[in-house]
């Protein structure tokens, strides 16, 4: 009896053991194009502005916008004076595009950017020799319905030597249930 408990403990045990799993984890800038991206739920661009922002799962004022978290905004071409509602509906990705430029409005920031005469730009620090970024994922988007709304910006403020691109858990905690992305195969 003993010869066989321990073998079938063995089992047991083994049986119970997970075997670690390699996850990949995928970023946003990596959507194919062809894919679709859906508004599921209006939103509304306030007057006078050119952005639907999304932060937190909630629609924001640009102003309330912190871009050290991940954020996204849909983008129209047209500033007009009255809110533009943009309804639930299909755009198709017709091209993504990453992007990081200097960022330097920090809370409590010495920082200063200047522009030199070849359009380069170069920062000034007063004794940290840090950098800070912001990286940002363009997608541009296509609709036969609402040709005027025609890319999504999505990103986050980063230090340079931490900084990365945007993962798609990030993009979907920013945007929750108002927009959603359907990969092209």
């Amino acid at each position: 009896m003993k010869r066989l408990l321990l073998p079938v403990c063995c089992i047991l045990f083994s049986s119970c053991a997970s075997i670690p799993v390699e996850t990949k984890t995928s970023f946003f800038s990596d959507v194919p194009t062809g894919s679709i991206l859906t508004v599921n739920q209006p939103l509304t661009i306030a007057a006078n502005e050119v952005r639907a922002s999304l932060q937190f799962s909630k629609q924001l004022r640009i102003k309330d916008l912190d871009k050290w978290e991940p954020y996204c905004q849909l983008v129209v071409r047209t500033l007009v004076r009255k809110e533009k509602h943009i309804p639930a509906v299909d755009f198709r990705i017709t091209r993504v595009v990453r992007d990081e430029e200097p960022f330097t409005r920090l809370k409590k920031s010495r920082r200063m950017m200047i522009a030199s005469s070849d359009d380069n730009l170069s920062s000034l620090f007063s004794s940290n020799n840090s950098y800070t970024w912001l990286i940002k994922t363009y997608m541009y988007l296509e609709s036969d319905e609402y040709p005027d709304i025609y890319r999504m910006v999505c990103g986050q403020v980063w230090d340079g030597y931490t900084s990365r691109r945007l993962y798609m858990s990030e993009f979907e905690e920013a945007v929750g249930d108002f927009i959603s992305i359907r990969a092209s195969n």
